[in-house]
């Protein structure tokens, strides 16, 4: 036997909504055939000291995968930008794009996996007021999105219809 539950509720409730300040958001555009190699650089990154507040990897294409990191700092990070730029040297089909400054805001939530429509729920007030998402993820319990730091505050407030804490 088989238990099948639905659950849903106009305003999803969540444990909390945490926003971050003063990031920097590195793109990595490059060929799939290259993941082991710019996997690489980014542990190269780990292993220099610095910390990511969010990584991800998406497909763009067949042939094209995208690493997006977050970090903390708005400077011209010498270190993050001199490890991927060294990377770049002999990387013709590659590209790097720095975004800064950018702002995290993440959402908690019990049982986001067991609950469909989360992201959506997320994304969609995001769309219709017209805010830039530049970097996204999901985890078990948690949302993760990436807006230009001076969109903050109409981010959250666009969260707010949809979500309570």
């Amino acid at each position: 036997m088989e238990t099948i539950a639905v659950y849903w509720e106009p305003k999803i409730r969540i444990y909390g909504l945490t926003r971050q300040v003063g990031l920097s958001l590195y793109s990595v555009l490059f060929p799939a055939g290259r993941l082991a190699y710019w996997g690489g650089r980014i542990r190269d990154l780990a292993a220099n000291g610095r910390d990511f507040e969010l990584v991800n990897l998406q497909t763009v294409s067949a042939e094209t995968l995208q690493f997006c990191l977050l970090l903390a700092g708005v400077d011209n990070e010498t270190l993050v930008r001199r490890l991927l730029e060294d990377g770049l040297a002999h990387e013709d089909a590659t590209s790097l794009q720095t975004i800064a400054p950018v702002a995290l805001i993440y959402l908690h939530g019990p049982h986001f996996q067991d609950r469909y429509g989360i992201a959506e729920a997320a994304l969609s007030p995001m769309q219709k007021a017209d805010i830039p998402v530049l970097a996204a993820g999901c985890s078990g319990t948690s949302v993760y999105i990436v807006v230009p730091e001076d969109r903050l505050d109409v981010a959250a407030t666009c969260l707010a219809e949809t979500f309570v804490i």
